[in-house]
């Protein structure tokens, strides 16, 4: 029997509805891969995206993202962002992947494609550190926020010949070190503690004090699990005072740790600490 022909209209419905269940999987497809993975938007796609910038003040999901004047500099001249580009946004609770809809030298229009909660960091590390010369410290800063360094706490101690500290510029530093390395944490940065007030803080799990004297310990050797907070504790220039060495020695939780056989500047020495149990915790 000769089946009769469908009529224009249901053709075209049909086809309309083909069309949009294939729609429907290439969302879905794009969502989970690009997006979706491991329900992280930070995997995949986000680490191809080098634009990231960081807002320190609530975005809702539904808002149009207003960068300031510095921002969209950075953006537009240092970035090279451009119309259409993907663009990291990121807070103190939450991770925007947006869209460039328009980028002038004085304006930026983002457009929220999607978001995620920041997830906590799976280590928890504070540095301890007698204040240094301008350049050095902004070094350290910066070096130790790209590993994963969680607070800053300058330490006025025996030998500490700089007590001027430009917050402000150190926090700017530690801000622009986590758009560059992909960290979604802006470590805090402390006000100076005395050290005697170092010394009766028993709130960490460990307390590794960066030694120059025989009574050390190497950090390989040293339990150091994920989620557990430690203390890195870095001299000043001339390194601690007898008096310093032996307060560290009797303090509870505390270990003395060697980082070779060479003498190295405060901001190499925290660095290379920083580093070492950043491996430890990670790759042990």
């Amino acid at each position: 029997m000769r089946q009769q022909a469908r009529p224009k209209n249901t053709v075209a419905l049909v086809k309309k509805n083909q069309q949009a269940a294939l729609d429907a999987i290439i969302v879905n497809i794009f969502s989970t891969y690009l997006y979706k993975i491991n329900n992280d938007i930070t995997n995949i796609y986000m680490k191809k995206i080098k634009n990231r910038i960081f807002v320190d003040k609530k975005i809702n999901s539904n808002d149009q993202i207003i960068l300031d004047a510095d921002q969209i500099h950075y953006l537009k001249s240092v970035l090279r962002t451009k119309k259409n580009d993907y663009v990291s946004v990121f807070n103190r609770e939450l991770l925007f992947l947006t869209r460039v809809i328009d980028i002038t030298k004085k304006t930026c229009e983002l457009e929220i494609i999607d978001h995620e909660k920041i997830k906590s960091e799976n280590h928890n590390i504070t540095l301890f550190f007698s204040p240094i010369k301008r350049t050095p410290l902004e070094i350290m800063i910066q070096k130790c926020s790209e590993i994963g360094i969680s607070i800053f706490q300058p330490v006025i101690m025996d030998r500490t010949n700089m007590k001027n500290i430009n917050f402000e510029r150190l926090n700017l530093i530690a801000i622009e070190a986590c758009e560059q390395s992909n960290r979604n944490k802006i470590p805090k940065i402390n006000k100076p503690i005395s050290f005697a007030s170092m010394i009766n803080d028993n709130s960490l799990a460990n307390y590794l004090f960066c030694s120059l004297d025989n009574n050390k310990e190497n950090i390989k050797n040293i339990k150091l699990t994920k989620n557990e907070t430690v203390g890195i504790i870095i001299g000043p220039e001339g390194d601690f005072s007898a008096k310093e060495y032996e307060s560290l020695k009797s303090k509870e939780k505390s270990i003395g740790v060697t980082l070779g056989p060479n003498i190295l500047k405060s901001e190499t020495a925290a660095i290379t600490a920083t580093s070492i149990i950043m491996d430890k915790i990670y790759n042990a």
